[in-house]
This record gives C-alpha cells, structure tokens and sequence, in this order.
C-alpha cells in the first residue's frame, strides 16, 4: 500500500500541486507544499500513463519507490539535493527532475 494517499487526502487542497512548477517555484514553496507536489506527482504516475510504455515505466516506478519505503518527506529532499547538484536542470520543472531522479534511484524500467 502507498503512503503518499493519506498524505495527499490532507493535502488535497492545494490545487496548484497539479500545475506544472519550475524548479524555482517549487523551491520556494513551503515544505509541506513542496512535499505535495512531490507526493501527487508518485500518486498520479499511474493515472497519468495512457500508452502501454508509459504505464510499464509508471508501475517500474512506483515500485521502486515502494520498495524504497522513502517517505514524501525524505524524496521532496532528496529531489531537492538531487536537482541542486545538477546545473543542467536548474531551468526545467519538477516533473522533468522528478523522472531524472526516479532515472537515476530506479533505473531504467524492463523493455
């Protein structure tokens, strides 16, 4: 079972956590926002995939992350380190440095 629906049931007011952010809006969001963001970005890996492809790499990572037993807390941190390590990603969005990190901790999925 998922721990991020419970943290999502509670943070479910924050419509904006379904915008696409830039790496600089979500840095300077509030931690329990910038931790919904992450936490519905995992939730919504499933629901989001509408090609065969990308519901294999969404299930790869969900997971991964699973398995992991990372907290919403410790992978909102561990992007956040992640992303300020690599200059490159300073100008995308969380999305795109979410699936960069989600490369790099899960590997790529099975073909």
């Amino acid at each position: 079972m998922l721990k991020y629906p419970a943290l999502l049931l509670l943070l479910s007011w924050s419509a904006a956590a379904q915008d696409r952010y830039t790496l600089f809006q979500w840095e300077r969001l509030q931690d329990d926002e910038r931790i919904a963001v992450i936490a519905r970005y995992i939730d919504t890996l499933a629901t989001i995939a509408t090609t065969e492809r990308s519901q294999i790499t969404a299930h790869h990572f969900t997971q991964c992350i699973m398995r992991s037993r990372l907290t919403p807390t410790e992978l909102a941190n561990y992007v956040r380190e992640y992303v300020r390590a690599r200059p490159e990603l300073h100008g995308s969005s969380i999305q795109h440095a979410m699936d960069s990190y989600l490369d790099v901790l899960c590997g790529p999925p099975a073909n």
